[in-house]
């Protein structure tokens, strides 16, 4: 029998080359289906505001000294919102270079130095070193949320840009009856170079597709720690952020937390920027290995389902099995150029950085071997130390293991 080698014939008696050619197609079909989900997904509300304008807290949890870490946090400052407004920056050290950056930006807000800021600004810098659990951050958001004084809490990660109506457009969202908290999509903004630009780039042509489409198929129940709002009283309902400490992916437990008390987290149909920092292929693989493996581990199999978002990857598997075949190789061109054009889809409805057109199939390549390789053992990589990760999300300390074992 003739193969696809020897006829250029997509359909061959090989089952490695035809299971790779089904992949490659199933692909190109998610990737279309994704498309039609980005263009489904509601558009930006600009004058969205909220009846009442409650007094709001920010919580702004730091470590370390990130690129442009002053600027993404003066956005915060620069609010066009009508009630009172209440942020708190919080780290465990003293000498943490962002409590130098965190320190400025209160003396400025104190001394009136602000420009755009609303007329309810006050600002405070809490330095406590107590530790609650393995997970720094949320360590930081137990230590702030002694000092929140506002109606609405709003968390929202170091790394976060916002544009000036995001408390107002947030307040508005979370009005509703019923709705527990209200969360942001996101979209990749490079700092850096090359490898912040490959960073960015999986944010926006991977998580914010798959997620677009997963609420299309009403799959997935995102809650994103770009952003939760949620009222004081529903943070006190399930317990503040204790029930967090030990958790990697304490967003998603969060908006697990509010459902169980039967309300909704809904998504805003606006995205906030995430700046990325990353300086090297070290800092990519790390990042994008953490993000990996804490998905696979809240949903293996959700996450083996995105197998098929992977069309360059299986696409181009299916040309060189079957030798470059003309077939073969149509079929990678059709899953390359369905991988354009949903770049450009995402680019239209999530506008920002101008994409890197020729870094587009090395990146896709690159989601595509950390897919496959976020199922090899390993540990976490994060704020500087190793984590293993248990299957219900509770990460543990590498060297505590160690220790443990020892004994």
């Amino acid at each position: 029998m003739l193969t696809l080698l020897d006829r250029g014939d997509l359909f061959d008696v090989s089952l490695p080359l035809g299971l790779v050619c089904v992949l490659a197609l199933a692909s190109c079909l998610y990737t279309l289906l994704s498309i039609f989900a980005l263009r489904r997904f509601p558009r930006e509300n600009r004058d969205a505001a909220p009846r009442m304008a409650p007094s709001v807290t920010i919580l702004k949890p730091l470590y370390g000294a990130e690129p442009r870490l002053a600027d993404h946090l003066l956005t915060f400052c620069r609010q066009s919102y009508d009630g009172p407004v209440q942020i708190l920056f919080g780290v465990h050290d003293p000498l943490d270079p962002a409590a130098a950056v965190a320190r400025r930006i209160v003396n400025a807000v104190r001394a009136g130095e602000i420009l755009g800021a609303p007329a309810g600004l006050t600002a405070e810098l809490v330095i406590e070193p107590a530790r609650h659990g393995v997970n720094g951050k949320v360590d930081n958001l137990i230590n702030l949320s002694r000092a929140i004084a506002g109606e609405v809490v709003v968390l929202a990660d170091s790394d976060i840009i916002v544009a000036p109506d995001y408390l107002s457009r947030l307040t508005a969202a979370l009005e509703p009856e019923g709705v527990g908290a209200v969360t942001c999509l996101y979209r990749g903004v490079a700092m850096e170079g090359v490898w912040s630009r490959l960073c960015a780039m999986g944010v926006n042509y991977a998580f914010l597709p798959n997620v677009t489409t997963g609420l299309a198929l009403n799959m997935a129940k995102p809650c994103v720690g770009a952003t939760i709002a949620l009222r004081r009283e529903v943070l006190e309902q399930i317990g503040g952020f204790a029930p967090l400490k030990d958790q990697l992916a304490d967003d998603f437990m969060l908006g697990a937390l509010v459902r169980d008390l039967g309300l909704k987290v809904v998504v805003a149909d606006f995205a906030v920027l995430h700046a990325h920092g990353e300086r090297s292929f070290s800092d990519l693989w790390r990042q994008e290995m953490r993000w990996a493996r804490t998905i696979r581990s809240l949903d293996p199999a959700g996450y083996f389902g995105t197998i098929v978002t992977h069309a360059s990857g299986w696409g181009l598997l299916a040309m060189v099995f079957a030798g470059f075949a003309p077939s073969a190789a149509l079929l990678f061109f059709a899953a390359v150029t369905c991988r354009v054009i949903l770049h450009d889809e995402v680019d239209l409805r999530f506008p920002g950085q101008a994409r890197p057109l020729h870094l587009t199939l090395l990146r896709d390549l690159l989601g595509f071997c950390v897919f496959w390789a976020s199922y090899l053992p390993g540990q976490l990589y994060w704020r500087g130390q190793d984590f293993s990760l248990r299957d219900d999300g509770v990460m543990t300390p590498v060297e505590e293991e160690r220790a443990e074992v020892a004994r």
